[in-house]
């Protein structure tokens, strides 16, 4: 049987159990909604995690509940009920030594049938840790700016077996929505971040073991050991009524960072109305942290010389940030060829009446088999040292109406033209609706304005990347051949390096290679 609990990841405290839906000794599949559930700012479907019949409604409809107490028995027709409700009325009462806490996290809990007997504790058989090894599943870091994400949604549950590559869940950065997947596998035994919650990276989000004992006391060495970074730090959600929940006004804190704390809501309301939530002096979210409530009772900056101010957005903070970087700290230098490009030209048009391509499919085919052959360009200087990369992992630089953005084609030096030129059509159109795949996987990076005309450009190393090609458009122009002027068409790229792991010698070597490449496209065929 299973206890049916209100969810502790929804942002109130308690709320009023507003209809059931299923009806007593009714069966249910998983996923059928139970009852809703309204709090002060929300309205909420609570549903059945498992298939198997209602067999008792605990807390009826009118009632009041707060996160963690149970209100329904799910389990088989025959069950004994009463047995369960003894048990929780037994579990109110003061109990003479304190038993270890249950895992409240999930709607429904598994509660042992009466039958089933306790193996009693004697002298000799003194409790030990729980055996099995515990690994934390944590928030990524997807791009050097990223500081927090918000998990959209879990595609597992706990109890699932994980295999490493398969999707965990869905999050929102600051640039783009993003699938996580596992890189160990093995057991999910405890969600701790839930659906629409925003945690820092790096911090757990949820843990794989073979024994649920095992993560509770892995949990609880923490706390006395006062980890305090291994917990995770999920941004308060803002309250909706006074009435509903006291507020305490607090001075506006700040992270360990530095980073002021506030709600997403409470920080996109300020990005909305452009104002600044250092200029709030009190938070009344625990902590200081900064609330919707709170910036709405602020009064927005008044525009001056009748000039329209647009707060930047969150992907155009990424974006500055992560340029400013770059430019700051990267040693950049550049180096252009300029080729012959008609042999390129007449290529593509005659393989785009076989398969969808384009001249910036032939360029990245080109630039994996370039990179295959110089590691400089599929390395990082990363703190005292430079990290090669086995794999060609290439960023396309896509144009979006909110700003740029990199999705990665991984190992592109493995994929034939069509297959490059079909896993590119995908990338562009999932990073223009806001996904975005293979983040902080790069090695190189490839940004394209031909279609627009320009005729060359320098580029800005996306970090931690070692360089970036810019492709300019291919046009009509002249060659000089023994002695003769021949009309041709021209194509100029830009190479912008690393000077800390590319040197010039290098980087000429490698536009060398590129250039003979695209000016005999039929190796790029085979």
């Amino acid at each position: 049987m299973f206890l049916i609990k209100i969810p502790r990841k929804l942002r109130a405290a308690e709320g009023l159990i507003e209809k059931w839906i299923a009806n007593e000794a009714a069966p249910l599949r998983k996923g059928d909604v139970l009852f809703s559930f309204k709090t002060a700012d929300e309205i909420v479907e609570i549903r059945s995690p498992q298939s198997a019949t209602l067999l008792k409604i605990v807390a009826p409809a009118g009632s009041l509940a707060a996160a963690g107490q149970p209100v329904g028995i799910l389990g088989r027709p025959g069950d004994d009920v009463e047995g369960v409700l003894r048990g929780l009325n037994s579990a109110q009462k003061p109990q003479p030594a304190p038993q270890a806490a249950p895992k409240e996290d999930s709607p429904a809990q598994e509660i042992k049938h009466p039958a089933q007997k306790e193996e009693k504790m004697t002298p000799q058989s003194k409790p030990t840790a729980p055996a099995g090894k515990v690994i934390p599943i944590l928030m990524p870091q997807a791009g050097q700016t990223m500081e927090e994400g918000t998990l959209l949604s879990w595609k597992v549950q706990e109890g699932d077996c994980i295999e490493v590559g398969q999707v965990l869940f869905e999050i929102e950065t600051d640039k783009a929505t993003m699938e996580v997947e596992a890189v160990d596998a093995g057991r999910l035994s405890k969600i701790v971040v839930f659906e629409g919650q925003t945690v820092d990276v790096k911090v757990p989000v949820a843990y794989l073991a073979e024994d649920d004992a095992a993560v509770e006391a892995y949990l609880s060495a923490l706390a006395v050991s006062g980890a305090a970074s291994s917990a995770p730090q999920v941004a308060a959600q803002p309250a909706a009524s006074e009435s509903a929940f006291q507020k305490t006004q607090t001075a506006a804190g700040l992270s360990d960072s530095g980073r002021i704390k506030a709600s997403p809501a409470a920080r996109k309301i300020a990005a909305q109305r452009g104002i600044d939530l250092a200029a709030i002096p009190a938070g009344s979210g625990p902590g200081g942290r900064i609330l919707s409530a709170d910036v709405e009772s602020v009064k927005a900056p008044a525009g001056t010389g009748g000039g329209i101010r647009r707060p930047l957005s969150k992907m155009r903070r990424a974006i500055a940030g992560n340029l400013l970087y770059s430019k700051q700290n990267v040693p950049h230098f550049y180096a252009k060829v300029t080729m012959d490009a008609q042999a390129l030209f007449d290529a593509y048009k005659q393989t785009k009446e076989q398969f969808k391509c384009s001249v910036n499919d032939f360029v990245t085919r080109a630039c994996a088999k370039a990179i295959r052959q110089y590691p400089a360009f599929r390395s990082r200087f990363q703190d005292k040292e430079i990290v090669e990369f086995a794999e060609v992992n290439i960023g396309i630089a896509v144009g979006t109406d909110e700003g740029l953005t990199v999705p990665v084609v991984l190992r592109a030096d493995t994929l034939s033209l069509k297959d490059l030129a079909e896993k590119t059509r995908q990338l562009v159109a999932g990073a223009r609706e806001g996904k975005l795949e293979g983040i902080g996987q790069g090695v190189f990076t490839i940004t394209n304005l031909g279609m627009f005309g320009v005729e060359e450009f320098s580029a800005i190393i996306n970090p931690p990347e070692s360089a970036i090609l810019a492709v300019g458009a291919i046009r009509e122009g002249v060659k000089v051949e023994n002695g003769q002027l021949k009309p041709t068409r021209l194509m100029t790229v830009t190479l912008s390096s690393d000077h800390r792991v590319i040197d010039g010698v290098l980087s000429a070597q490698f536009l060398q290679t590129l250039k003979e490449l695209l000016e005999n496209p039929a190796s790029l065929l085979a």
